[in-house]
């Protein structure tokens, strides 16, 4: 086996290349989703104190992408060892507040030994007032539930108060993020933060460590208010259509708050056989009359009264987002018939947003140089008029393009809402109204 270095990363709290990255991963995710819901960032402390994010993790790379584009603080990651092992990127992923994490697959001698670096490189960072940001859950899943959450907060914080009372001031933050449809361009994203989980009082001086059973609780507790946790997970598939009629992406306040208590109470009632049996009856009825994933249960709500309504303003726009995209369609359509080729879905968006990053600007770059020659060559206009103002056509029109998609989203969804409470599909719309009143029952 090859010998593979010991990796030592810097301590840092902020760095200048994570901030220039930042900006065109800022450009990517928000030109990419639609983020209608962005709440509880007041729950954040000051950038020069210490915390710990933990999030949910439905969506492979795209979670920290999110977190990363919408957050203008810093946040440091654990990152699997082996992609640091060439000097190159192990510079690079080090600029970027990555540290790397062994695993049991890296079939290292001394992997213990080489974690405990890590986890003090941690420690050093918090101490000087870095933002940490952790998927207890492990892994990733594109189900929109809570997983059972991993021992790895619990150890960092027992390990930060053993060496350091004063680290009992790290905030630990819960942090939820929801998507409509992972890989569809301007789909809705919602992203919400909660308040300060208490941890310190789950410390045990003889043990020196923190009570993680008891630690995980109050996290799961704390994100099941802030993103979806369709329970039981076994009936998954079950239940998914009817909360998704909920259009939890755009709810906050009291509407986000009915969404949770609905979801209590199904786990709650799916204990109760004959209910679940009904319930599942129902569904299995749902899909002989023609129902499959494909369906956007978004545009027809639970009842006829909760379609969207119809505004002929996008439309009316369309033609002018083709015009402000033109600089950039023939790139768009290749990204995204290449990110649909992916066969895993929650890793769609990420193939689309990473190259789209740096494609879409280095392109118009390309595009515009070549125009500006061109117009400089018959004295048109000066070569850096032509390239200035191409690139300003083609920053902003995509973001214009963006904007008039997400509006026909929702003139598509009200269409779609109109045509299936219409007489033109009553088998279908009859098994769904029977299958919301079974799960209502």
């Amino acid at each position: 086996m090859k010998k593979r270095p010991v990796l030592t990363p810097p301590v840092q709290r902020v760095h200048l290349a994570y901030f220039l990255a930042r900006l065109f991963v800022e450009q990517g995710t928000k030109r990419f989703h639609r983020t209608d819901v962005l709440t509880g960032l007041e729950n954040f402390p000051d950038k020069k104190t210490p915390m710990v994010m933990v999030g949910n993790h439905q969506n492979g790379m795209m979670d920290p992408l999110n977190i990363c584009g919408n957050m203008e603080r810093q946040f440091h990651w654990l990152t699997r060892a082996d992609v640091f092992w060439k000097p190159i990127f192990k510079k690079i992923l080090f600029a970027f507040n990555q540290m790397p994490i062994y695993r049991q697959k890296d079939r290292l001698p001394d992997t213990r030994e080489r974690n405990e670096i890590i986890w003090n490189n941690c420690l050093d960072r918090l101490e000087i007032g870095a933002s940490l940001a952790l998927f207890p859950e492990g892994n990733h899943n594109p189900q929109k539930t809570i997983r059972p959450l991993k021992r790895g907060v619990s150890d960092l914080l027992g390990r930060a108060y053993t060496r350091n009372k004063d680290l009992g001031r790290i905030q630990l933050i819960p942090f939820g993020q929801d998507y409509e449809h992972y890989p569809t361009f301007r789909r809705r994203l919602s992203l919400r933060a909660g308040e300060p989980i208490e941890w310190v009082d789950l410390y045990n001086e003889e043990t020196k460590a923190i009570d993680y059973v008891k630690l995980n609780e109050r996290i799961s507790d704390a994100l099941r208010k802030l993103t979806l946790d369709i329970q039981p997970s076994k009936e998954y598939e079950l239940f998914e259509p009817y909360v998704r009629a909920f259009r939890p992406t755009e709810k906050i306040g009291d509407d986000w708050e009915a969404i949770l208590t609905d979801l209590k109470r199904i786990k709650n009632s799916a204990a109760d056989e004959g209910w679940l049996t009904r319930v599942k009856q129902s569904y299995n009825e749902l899909v002989n009359a023609g129902f499959d994933d494909s369906m956007r249960p978004e545009a027809w709500g639970h009842d006829e009264n909760q379609t969207r309504p119809k505004s002929l303003l996008a439309r009316l726009l369309l033609p002018i987002g083709w015009l402000a995209q033109a600089p950039s369609a023939l790139q768009h359509y290749i990204i995204n018939k290449k990110g649909d080729g992916v066969k895993k879905i929650e890793f769609r968006s990420t193939f689309k947003i990473g190259p789209g990053m740096f494609l879409l600007p280095i392109s118009w770059l390309i595009i515009g140089s070549v125009l500006g020659w061109l117009l400089s060559c018959y004295n048109v206009i000066p070569f850096w008029m032509a390239l200035v103002g191409f690139y300003v056509w083609a920053n902003w029109g995509n973001i214009l393009y963006g904007k008039i998609v997400g509006l026909n989203h929702d003139y598509d969804d009200a269409l779609e809402g109109e045509r299936f409470w219409g007489n033109g599909n009553g088998k279908l719309s009859e098994a769904w109204k029977n299958y919301i009143e079974a799960i209502r029952s």
